[in-house]
């Protein structure tokens, strides 16, 4: 759920805390440059109050809330029309319509995840796959389809991952991890009890854990040492997964691109 879509639930919040909200809503694009105490003295609240919101929408603090919110609002300016991307065509609709539709979706879905990125991040989580023996990646579903996709770019540049999920070998597989090793976890929601079991075992290693998700709340991006955040937009009663999987692709695409540069470069 986008920080913004996380404001507008009224019962997570108190009516002194809504008052707040509103004028958050109001004057969103001036938030950003705004200090906690300015906020406050124009809503006639206190620090104490500002900070319990950020609590409230899954921030750890004010900094964290300014930051998420900076991302979510150059996320939206790359949202050209309105697109469904849960159910991105109707039944009513004609040809021409829905190969608009598919049409903004792509663009729409490879923008606002470019926007969201984090290039420190990304470069941290590059160097680890190269300094790294061994890569290991949790996926399934879809999902595990755009990650072979990866794999088998890696594959063309010396790279051999492990899928660890191939065969239903998780938990094996995971005992199998060293400390000079790196895992990732690939998962949209990223509430799987097994992963989080995996994890557990992982983690007592020491290795390096990435993790891409949607979601912010996930266990596993808690455990992680470094994380990919993707844009929320597909709900339960999705038709497929169109934004969701293009988000993975492009993600995994800009690491193997880099990676790639690095192994050019140390072969000048």
């Amino acid at each position: 759920m986008s920080l913004l879509d996380s404001l507008k639930k009224e019962e997570l919040f108190t009516l002194s805390e809504r008052e707040v909200i509103s004028y958050l809503v109001r004057n969103i694009e001036y938030i950003p440059s705004m200090t906690i105490g300015e906020i406050a003295e124009k809503t006639f609240s206190s620090n104490a109050t500002i900070i319990r919101i950020c609590h409230k929408v899954g921030c750890d603090g004010f900094k964290d809330f300014k930051y998420q919110l900076t991302k979510e609002i150059e996320s939206n300016k790359y949202i050209q029309q309105t697109v469904d991307f849960t159910v991105p065509f109707d039944t009513c609709e004609t040809t021409h319509e829905i190969m608009n539709n598919i049409s903004s979706l792509y663009k729409e879905s490879v923008d606002i995840t470019h926007a969201s990125l984090d290039p420190i991040e990304i470069e941290r989580i590059v160097n680890t796959i190269y300094e790294s023996k061994r890569m290991f990646i949790y996926s399934i579903g879809d999902t595990n389809l755009t990650v072979k996709n990866f794999i088998n770019k890696l594959m063309k540049i010396n790279y051999y991952p492990v899928s660890a999920t191939d065969n239903h070998e998780e938990l094996a597989t995971s005992h199998n991890v060293k400390k000079d090793d790196c895992v990732m976890f690939v998962t949209y929601r990223g509430e799987s009890s097994l992963f989080l079991e995996c994890m557990q075992i992982i983690k007592r290693t020491g290795c390096k854990i990435i993790v891409i998700t949607a979601n912010e709340k996930s266990v596993l991006t808690k455990f992680s040492d470094y994380h990919i955040l993707l844009p929320y937009k597909e709900k339960d009663n999705r038709i497929a997964t169109f934004s969701s999987q293009l988000s993975f692709h492009y993600v995994l695409s800009v690491i193997y691109a880099l990676i790639h540069n690095k192994v050019e470069k140390a072969e000048l």
